[in-house]
């Protein structure tokens, strides 16, 4: 049997064959319109080809937009902290950075456009948060200030204006306010997820990242180890369908400027690291990861306590010398490792080996200044 346009079948009386006229042909069959269609053999490729491909990224590096923390892929990342942490603050910075080529947080970045879209801070209050960043050319970072939602309109409109300006970046502020009354409330999992998945497939076709600002919950996890994807507000599996997460965190209290900066996902893997916010400039720099901070403060307090003497002494002793361990509790591996760490390498400090009890215990003894 040979199946005919649908065009050509046309006849007037259905019994009819419009190719050989004859009745109830079964040669010259119309296409079935409910027959399946294959997958666009555009897509289909051999795993030898994607294998080759995978090996090219891998020795060339995954490109970045800033080194680490935003792939310069179509992907969508989000950037969740608690209300007035400062998120939208350090996202226009890290736009800025990127518009101007310049460093940011000691990482490279590559230079490119960049459309900053504030759908829900009032104007003037935007205006007021972009106040330090007239040392930019004119050109390079453009604001959208109104309202926007993310459904089909909204994300074409987006897509339109990144096409026609040229952008290399997309910012959002924020998830809640761009996806309101699109979803039942924010603990919609199906709903928040078929949101985000749509906006990944535009990053994709705009083939730019996107970055959206969003909530996190009450009960953050606020611990250097805490897991970033775990930190948005509201239904969990939408923060999972995006592609890598940066979480931003108070790291000494509200009114402190200190903050922990930390990111995973997809080519993001980016352990706590301690800023400090410049108020007077809203420029945001790096202190160091809060681990280092925390192996330099362990060190000072051993330092001035004498807790190391020319006396051979393990990491149990050291650590109850120096005020690490309460008084009556017994030294937890966690203190032993911290010792251990503050006193690696340290100029000034010798490390023995003995067998004690049949294992290896290391003791630290304070070297003759002479």
């Amino acid at each position: 049997m040979n199946p005919i346009d649908a065009d050509a079948w046309d006849t007037e009386d259905p019994t009819l064959c419009d190719v050989c006229g004859r009745e109830s042909c079964e040669d010259h069959l119309p296409p079935d319109p409910t027959a399946a269609i294959g997958l666009d053999p555009i897509y289909l490729a051999d795993a030898t080809i994607v294998a080759a491909e995978g090996q090219r990224i891998a020795a060339a590096g995954v490109p970045y937009l800033v080194a680490d923390l935003i792939p310069a892929y179509g992907m969508l990342g989000t950037l969740v902290a608690y209300t007035k942490v400062g998120k939208t603050s350090f996202a226009l910075e890290l736009g800025a950075a990127v518009a101007a080529g310049e460093p940011f947080l000691e990482r490279v970045t590559r230079q490119a456009r960049v459309l900053a879209i504030a759908a829900e801070d009032p104007p003037e209050y935007t205006a007021w948060l972009a106040r330090f960043l007239g040392r930019l050319p004119a050109g390079v970072l453009t604001f959208y200030r109104r309202p926007v939602l993310l459904n089909v309109a909204g994300l074409d409109a987006i897509a339109a204006t990144v096409r026609e300006g040229d952008y290399g970046l997309v910012l959002i502020a924020s998830w809640q306010a761009v996806v309101a009354g699109l979803v039942k409330d924010e603990n919609d999992n199906a709903g928040m997820v078929r949101i985000m998945e749509q906006v990944k497939h535009y990053a994709r076709k705009t083939n730019i990242p996107w970055l959206i600002d969003a909530h996190s919950g009450k009960g953050e996890d606020q611990s250097d180890d805490a897991d970033p994807g775990r930190a948005m507000r509201g239904a969990s599996a939408s923060a999972s369908a995006a592609d890598y997460t940066l979480s931003l965190r108070y790291a000494n209290g509200a009114f402190g400027t200190q903050r922990r900066l930390s990111g995973k996902g997809r080519f993001v893997s980016c352990a706590s690291q301690l800023l400090e916010y410049d108020r007077e400039t809203g420029a945001y720099a790096v202190l160091g990861s809060t681990k280092a901070m925390g192996t330099e403060i362990t060190w000072r307090l051993i330092h001035e306590t004498g807790a190391v003497s020319m006396v051979p002494q393990t990491a149990d002793a050291i650590a109850k010398a120096a005020g690490l361990v309460k008084a009556g509790k017994r030294v937890a591996g966690g203190h032993r490792r911290q010792v251990a760490a503050a006193l690696k390498n340290r100029d000034g400090i010798r490390t023995t080996s003995v067998i004690r009890h049949g294992q290896k215990t290391t003791l630290y003894t304070r070297e003759d200044p002479e």
